[in-house]
């Protein structure tokens, strides 16, 4: 039992365990470390340069309405955007739309060194290009493109054209709604200017029976039908009396009409207004970020962090050689490895 006691390793009987067994343990570090430093070269493992875009995303609103200036309390479009328009804009950056853009523009299927007649290409391709391209949004609201590549000038040009899709795709998704929206407000503008040519070509026939102003012509006709029959002047109250019946003929149409004319004349003018809105929208590209750092091509690789990898395969590596040379030393202490080569 004392012997057993003695055997078993602690806090106290390490230290002296490691001094026993150095010249082991420096040689598995020492050959880790060398591995590691190996197999970590570039003629190994490929180095990857890193390119970052920083930008803000700024507000999203209507440009007409921001820069025309026809609706009050509208937020500015010059402004930075708020976290929700970050989000937003986090969605946009990782959409299969932009990625598909991205994959086709600078052929990674190629670049990646993809078979073209790989069972699964696009499945590939895809995983490769998430690998190597990222998005976050940081503490202070703005969002970050990070992309890794083999190439550094290609890693800079993949991120900013990352962040020169994000206005395109954006403004193309704008255009689909804005042109609804432009269709609606020029067919309503066109149907009132037609509606009111035609009621005007009407009221112009009614003027040419002698109807152009129905409550004045009615008053002034009454007086002059008055001071006609008191002189007795047969004549003039015929011409009077015809001219009446024209006004009781036409007088209605003409009233009618001329206050459709007034009322649809205003609202031309919104209809007007919001065909400008639409036509503005339609034909306008609105930025939806603010570039704060555009990519550069990097001079130093990122991946892999060869010191790293040196450190943690050594430490690994020496505790790994301390946990079997404790179990090796604990059963020779126990005789069963001297039993066993009697036996032999």
């Amino acid at each position: 039992m004392k012997t057993e006691q003695k055997t078993d390793f602690d806090s106290t009987n390490i230290f002296m365990f490691i001094i026993r067994w150095w010249k082991h343990l420096t040689i598995i570090c020492a050959v880790a470390a060398i591995a590691a430093a190996i197999f970590s070269a570039p003629f190994f493992i490929t180095p990857k340069y890193q390119s970052t875009v920083t930008m803000f995303p700024s507000q999203s609103v209507s440009l007409s309405r921001s820069v025309l200036g026809v609706a009050a309390g509208t937020r500015d479009f010059l402004q930075y955007g708020d976290i929700d328009d970050a989000e937003r804009l986090l969605q946009v950056l990782g959409s299969s739309v932009i990625r598909g853009r991205v994959i086709d523009r600078f052929n990674l299927i190629d670049h990646y060194d993809i078979s073209w007649d790989h069972p699964y290409l696009y499945t590939m391709v895809n995983r490769e290009y998430m690998n190597n391209v990222s998005f976050r949004r940081t503490e202070f609201g703005a969002v970050e493109i990070n992309v890794r590549d083999k190439v550094p000038l290609m890693a800079a040009k993949i991120a900013n054209e990352i962040a020169a899709l994000v206005d395109t795709v954006q403004n193309e998704m704008r255009y689909e709604r804005a042109l609804l929206a432009y269709q609606a407000a020029k067919n309503q503008y066109e149907n009132t200017q037609q509606e009111i040519k035609k009621a005007e070509d009407s009221l112009r026939v009614i003027m040419k029976k002698g109807v152009y102003d129905y409550e004045g012509q009615t008053t002034m006709l009454f007086r002059q039908l008055a001071q006609d029959i008191s002189a007795g002047n047969t004549d003039g109250i015929r011409s009077l009396e015809r001219r009446l019946d024209a006004m009781g003929d036409y007088g209605g149409t003409f009233m009618h009409l001329t206050n459709y004319i007034e009322e649809s004349s205003e609202n031309l003018a919104t209809a007007h207004r919001r065909y400008q809105e639409a036509k503005a929208d339609l034909e306008s590209f609105v930025s939806f970020k603010f570039i704060i750092d555009k990519a550069q091509e990097s001079e130093r690789k990122v991946y892999p962090v060869r010191w790293l990898i040196v450190v943690i395969s050594t430490f690994a590596a020496g505790f790994l050689g301390v946990v079997i040379l404790m179990v090796y030393s604990k059963l020779e202490n126990k005789g069963i490895i001297k039993i066993k080569s009697k036996k032999k």
